[in-house]
This record gives structure tokens, sequence and C-alpha cells, in this order.
């Protein structure tokens, strides 16, 4: 933490050069929202925050509906807090009805849906609002009544459209570098869920410069821009490795690490080795260990 008066002062424009999270202000002006704490307040905004990710990664279900991946240890990290207390956050937000998850199994990360802020009812009454004219004078004089010129002016009507998170998403696109740094970090905890990675630390032992070696390039290769990916020797669509790799779950990297162990040839790429071995391991894995077994009841003979 800086210390007091270590702090530079905002000069003149300073301050809008930085990027801010946004949290919707009917969180403090509606009832409804009267008794959700400040600190899921903010994780609701910081939900908001990624949806723009989510959207220039194409992030929709069936039914075009923009989902969200943002896991207990993101949470914990942003907002200074424990594991209980992320999950109470987590918790909170579902109830009030401002967000909404479903668990995918096998595995895979949790999705969620950030629900909108608001109410339809509130929606229709805006736009009913917007729409209706004064039974008499003209619309001149219904522009140079209601054009407020104090630039200091902030009481926007909470109902308006500007703040609604589809439409501010699709105008305010950060730059494409800080986009793919969000990207890497977003895979990376995916992957690292669906491959217990905590427990494969503590399962794999002295091989755990080989399991982050792993990481990094499922991480690579999944966040990928090119539109085909080599592997052993032949190149397949982006899509379809990227849909292949994020199916991986812990079995899988320690088959891969069991075979790298028993491999007597020469590696030459050992980047290329792996990821073919990883891209391969859902389809081999059950004749590897059939084979195993085999071995161990009949013997070599």
């Amino acid at each position: 933490m800086a210390e007091p008066g270590a702090l530079e002062y905002f000069y003149g424009t300073e301050a809008e050069q930085y990027t801010f999270y946004r949290i919707p202000k009917v969180l403090f002006t509606d009832p409804g929202f009267k008794q959700t704490t400040g600190d899921a307040k903010i994780l609701y905004g910081l939900m908001l925050d990624r949806m723009g990710l989510s959207i220039r990664n194409g992030w929709l279900d069936e039914q075009n509906r923009v989902f969200i991946y943002f896991t207990l240890e993101e949470a914990m990290g942003a907002m200074g807090c424990g594991h209980n207390k992320a999950v109470a956050l987590f918790t909170e937000l579902d109830k009030v009805g401002l967000i909404e998850r479903k668990k995918q199994g096998q595995g895979r990360p949790t999705k969620i849906y950030v629900k909108n802020f608001i109410r339809r009812e509130e929606v229709k009454t805006s736009e009913k609002r917007k729409s209706a004219l004064p039974e008499t004078g003209s619309l001149d004089f219904l522009k140079s009544e209601t054009i407020n010129t104090d630039k200091n002016y902030t009481e926007s009507n909470d109902t308006d459209p500007s703040i609604y998170p589809a439409a501010r998403l699709t105008e305010d696109k950060p730059p494409a570098a800080a986009d793919r740094i969000d990207t890497i970090r977003i895979y990376r905890e995916i992957l690292k869920e669906n491959i217990e990675y905590d427990h494969l630390c503590e399962r794999v032992g002295y091989d755990r410069d080989m399991l982050d070696e792993m990481l990094e390039i499922l991480v690579d290769t999944v966040c990928s821009t090119r539109k085909q990916i080599r592997i052993g020797g032949q190149d397949y669509p982006n899509e379809v490795v990227k849909s292949r790799l994020l199916k991986l779950d812990s079995s899988h990297i320690e088959y891969v690490m069991d075979s790298l162990h028993q491999n007597t040839t020469k590696v030459r790429n050992i980047r290329a080795y792996l990821l073919t071995a990883l891209y391969n391991a859902p389809t081999t894995i059950s004749s590897y260990y059939t084979a195993l077994v085999n071995h161990d009841l009949y013997g070599s003979g």
C-alpha cells in the first residue's frame, strides 16, 4: 500500500486516460438492491466488465445468451478476500438474481450468466415515458425544455439505454493487447481447473516443471489465433483443436507424463511431441491402459 502523501494528484484531463470498472447506479438507488452488500455490487461490476471479453470471444450459448467464466480464485484475487467470502459473494449475487450459474460437469468450469440489472417493467415504463409527447407544443419546444447545459450534471435516468451492458460493451473496446492478456489469463484458469492443477502439483512431485510446460502449451494453443494448428505433421482447424484440449482432465495429463517417461527414443521437438500427445490423449488413453493391464496379466511373451 502506498504511503500517505506518496500518491500524485490528477492534473487537467489526466483522469480520463485510465480504464475504470463501472458499477450500475441502480444497484445503489433501487430498493430491491438495498440489502445487497457493497462487495457483492463491486464483484457484479467486475463481472459486467468481463462480459465485453465474452462477446468478443463469441462466448454465447445456443440461445444467443452471453456467459462468462469467473472462477472463485479470480474473485478472491480481485476482491482481496478468502475462499469463504468469495463463495458468499457468489451466493449473494445468485440469490438476488444478478447472476445465474450453470455447472457443466466433467471438470469443466461453471458458466456464469450476468443478468440485466434493469427489470423489464422499468424498461417498458422508461420507453413509454420517452415516447410520450406533450399534447401542446412542438418538438423544438420539447428539446429546449429537456436540454441540460450543466456539464457537471450526473443524475441521468437509471433506465437510460446508454447504461445497458449490451450497448456499452460493443462501444468500449479495450486495446487488442489488453484483450489478449485477459483471454490468456481466463483460459489459463479454465485449463487449470479442468486438469485439477493444484491436485496434480501434489501428485507429480518432481515432474512439476513438466506439468507447467504442458499447461503453457495448452494455454498457447487454445489462445492461438491461427486458423490451422499443426498436430503430428497434419493441420487441423483451430476450433477442433481448441475444443479437444479444453476437454482434457487430470487423467489425460498423467497419461501423457507416463508415456513420456516410458519413451526411449530421442525427441527432437519436445513441444510438438507434447502437443501431439495431449491432443491424442482422449482417443489413446483407454488402449494404453488396456495394453498395460494385459502386459501385467499375461507378461511380455
